[in-house]
């Protein structure tokens, strides 16, 4: 199936270009946006990506993981969490295995 935009609502190419919508195409109503939203929340839900690109029926999981799962700042922050976590349970050492408990190196908080 082929979608057209319409970009008549662009000032430099509606100058240069006469958009004609293909009325056999039906109209769009918004089931993008509910199906994007639906992605994003499975995701947030902890459901894995193949589970999602199945549920959303995708034949490529990198379709789904580019433009319908979208991280949300809380997403982020939650990462970034348990990744200090992770770094804070492990004792590091210079190349020669010296171990500087007072490099500072761990972060104390997320931006």
């Amino acid at each position: 199936m082929v979608f057209r935009l319409p970009f008549a609502h662009i000032p430099s190419l509606k100058e240069n270009h006469k958009y004609d919508r293909d009325e056999r195409l039906p109209r769009w109503h918004g089931w993008h946006a509910a199906r994007r939203g639906l992605g994003t929340n499975l995701y947030r839900l902890g459901v894995p990506d193949k589970v999602i690109q199945s549920i959303l029926r995708h034949s490529n999981v990198n379709v789904t993981l580019g433009y319908y799962i979208k991280p949300q700042t809380q997403d982020v922050i939650a990462a970034m969490g348990k990744f200090e976590a992770e770094m804070a349970a492990h004792t590091f050492g210079d190349s020669n295995g010296t171990v500087n408990h007072t490099s500072g190196a761990i972060p104390k908080s997320v931006n």
